[in-house]
């Protein structure tokens, strides 16, 4: 399993930019964590800087078997989110989103783990259909309704912009365990 697992990698990795670097993501009681991300100007996110970060983001959520992944996950407090899942949701760059939270619709429980609290799963309440507004990498203006799984990682990525963890709406914590390590133990 492991070496299936390091293969996938491998061939993720060789199949991105080889000009995207991989980021390392901050775990869990850095501040910058907690903190509110600032918004980015025009002539930012124009900016050369903006344009290789979110390629490197891009690459980093890849390679970290993420489905989005927040600035302020690789120490950014910047407000910019990448997002995407093959083949239904497409690799997508959010810069300085608002959400509407389309109450209407109701809530759904959301199973979710978060890449800088590795190992664990949390189950929380997410807004079954949301309306975003956002500035994509090009810095045109987009404005849609999300639902499903893409608005659910809209909304926990967002969270991040905002200071906000998943272990502050927690309703179930699981802890992942590899059981593999027991396989060969002797039966009593």
């Amino acid at each position: 399993m492991k070496a299936k697992l390091l293969i996938l990698k491998l061939v993720l990795l060789l199949s991105l930019s080889v000009e995207a670097k991989v980021l390392e993501i901050i775990k869990i009681g850095d501040p910058i964590l907690r903190a509110q991300a600032q918004e980015l100007s025009m002539a930012e996110i124009e900016s050369p800087e903006i344009q290789t970060l979110a390629d490197d983001m891009a690459q980093t959520m890849k390679i970290a078997g993420g489905i989005g992944l927040a600035a302020p996950q690789i120490n950014r407090s910047i407000r910019m989110f990448v997002m995407g899942m093959k083949p239904k949701i497409p690799l997508t760059v959010v810069i300085n989103p608002k959400i509407e939270y389309l109450e209407q619709y109701g809530q759904t429980q959301s199973q979710e783990g978060c890449l800088s609290i590795p190992g664990k799963t949390m189950v929380v309440k997410r807004y079954k259909r949301i309306h975003i507004s956002y500035l994509d990498r090009k810095g045109q203006y987009i404005s849609k309704e999300l639902s499903g799984m893409a608005a659910i990682i809209a909304q926990h990525e967002y969270d991040h912009l905002n200071g906000v963890m998943i272990v502050d709406l927690v309703e179930t914590m699981k802890s992942t365990i590899n059981f593999g390590q027991y396989a060969k133990a002797p039966l009593l």
